[in-house]
């Protein structure tokens, strides 16, 4: 099968999206499928795959950490015609998602779109007014969502936001699945902790994420005040880059936090499994994620999660089982916190549950299920094709 990526953001970004579509890229290319993305370029960085292809781009430097694609591209166009695909999925409905929709009516082709982001959480990127921009992005990404021939839920929370804003086109719950096997716990972790210098006897937080206003990170600064005065043996790692990273770091030192906060930058996803080897517990404060997949690969690597009750959180996390799940308030979500690191039975049967859940989001039957949706929207295209050609044919024979 040949399959047709189209995303605004892919490598060398750090996202949850590319993440989800490197996953899926390498399963499907592991069971025998081709994979061809069309994505941003980024400056000064030369891909490996040849069947990546780029679209020119343009640096807003306007909050957005990433390029954006510039989708009127002839040279593109030619690729995608010579390619011959069987299916096109895109994975936003803005820009790339634009070109998606294009290529897909014009070559006759199913469409589909993984709704990834609450792009309604994401508007004060956009320089209008709120009021207007958050009903205008639901309706955009509502007739879009409907222009497709099938839409994916990563979980079932996102499934239910979709129906509320009246999306009429079939949706499958497909959560965007791990290499399961990349992130299991191991003594590579101590590498992380000598490193900061953070020894076995000390309660290490992660919380792994961009540093952007929506990810709540001040929330997380105030609550590890607070855990840190009662529990001095306790340090917070942030992994992760972003616009926001000076703002918070100047925050930990008005907080007096600042030598027990540590700040590691970008890190190459190669090397996260070894921070969430290092962890302890895993903290999580936004509320704008569809699923999360930072929390499947902490529930891999035996790291029990404490986050903000929110969609995507609250359809991986078991509350009081693999994690605990908290109001958005820093007394409830520290006390949480406290009680695992002041119970260790506790948190090793947490350890255990995580591990035991993240093996329903293996990258293997996320890619199975996948596949069984690409070979039902192809068939449903065929039928639908065929049906208009012979109405043409029809239309034809008695003129």
């Amino acid at each position: 099968m040949n399959i047709g990526f189209f995303t605004n953001t892919y490598l060398p970004a750090v996202s949850g999206v590319t993440s989800a579509i490197e996953n899926y890229r390498q399963e499907l290319e592991r069971q025998n499928h081709n994979v061809f993305i069309f994505a941003a370029k980024y400056p000064n960085y030369q891909d490996k795959n040849p069947n990546v292809f780029r679209f020119k781009s343009i640096d807003l430097n306007y909050k957005i950490s990433y390029p954006l694609p510039i989708i009127s591209s002839s040279r593109i166009g030619k690729i995608v015609k010579k390619i011959n695909l069987d299916i096109i999925h895109t994975h936003h409905f803005f820009l790339s998602g634009q070109i998606a929709w294009y290529y897909a009516r014009k070559l006759k082709l199913p469409l589909i779109f993984t709704y990834h982001t609450r792009y309604d959480l994401y508007t004060h990127y956009v320089p209008l007014p709120q009021e207007i921009a958050k009903p205008l992005t639901r309706l955009l990404s509502t007739l879009y969502a409907n222009s497709c021939d099938a839409v994916i839920a990563p979980v079932e929370s996102v499934k239910n936001l979709l129906l509320e804003y009246k999306v009429k086109k079939p949706i499958f719950v497909i959560p965007s699945g791990i290499d399961i096997n990349k992130f299991q716990k191991t003594k590579n972790g101590e590498k992380i902790r000598k490193r900061y210098n953070i020894g076995r006897d000390k309660i290490l937080l992660l919380t792994v994420s961009r540093l952007t206003p929506e990810k709540n990170l001040s929330f997380l600064l105030k609550t590890f005040q607070k855990i840190n005065k009662k529990k001095k043996n306790t340090y917070f790692m942030i992994v992760g880059d972003g616009p926001e990273k000076e703002k918070l770091k100047k925050e930990s030192i008005k907080l007096g936090i600042n030598e027990k906060v540590i700040f590691t930058g970008k890190v190459l996803n190669q090397k996260i499994s070894l921070c969430y080897s290092a962890a302890d517990i895993f903290l999580f404060s936004s509320s704008t994620e569809t699923q999360g997949l930072i929390f499947i690969e902490a529930m891999a690597s035996e790291v029990p999660i404490i986050s903000i009750k929110a969609k995507g959180a609250q359809d991986i996390i078991t509350n009081g089982e693999n994690g605990f799940l908290t109001s958005n308030n820093i007394d409830d979500f520290a006390q949480a916190v406290l009680k695992i690191i002041e119970d260790e039975n506790l948190r090793k049967k947490m350890s255990k549950k995580a591990k035991r859940k993240a093996q329903y989001f293996s990258i293997e039957n996320s890619t199975k299920k996948l596949l069984s949706l690409y070979k039902r929207a192809i068939s449903q295209k065929e039928k639908e094709n065929k049906l208009k050609q012979n109405s043409i044919l029809f239309q034809n024979i008695f003129k």
